[in-house]
């Protein structure tokens, strides 16, 4: 299991899109239960990257969520 950063946005593409913003730039795609309440805030994410595409290609990589916080 790896330790994300970022700040979390939610993109109204296709059925919609939870992604982590890194301080890199980088976008990832959550996949999994994402509060709401967390939208817009910098986060932690734990989880475990997943290969394939996901529905929105909305980030380069995807990551499974296992457990969410604010940071």
């Amino acid at each position: 299991m790896s330790t994300y950063e970022g700040t979390l946005r939610h993109e109204d593409l296709g059925p919609g899109a939870w992604i982590l913003e890194t301080r890199s730039g980088e976008r990832i795609t959550l996949m999994g239960e994402v509060p709401d309440a967390l939208a817009g805030r910098q986060v932690r994410v734990q989880g475990r990257e997943v290969e394939g595409m996901g529905i929105t290609m909305a980030g380069g990589r995807m990551v499974e969520v296992r457990t969410i916080s604010a940071s």
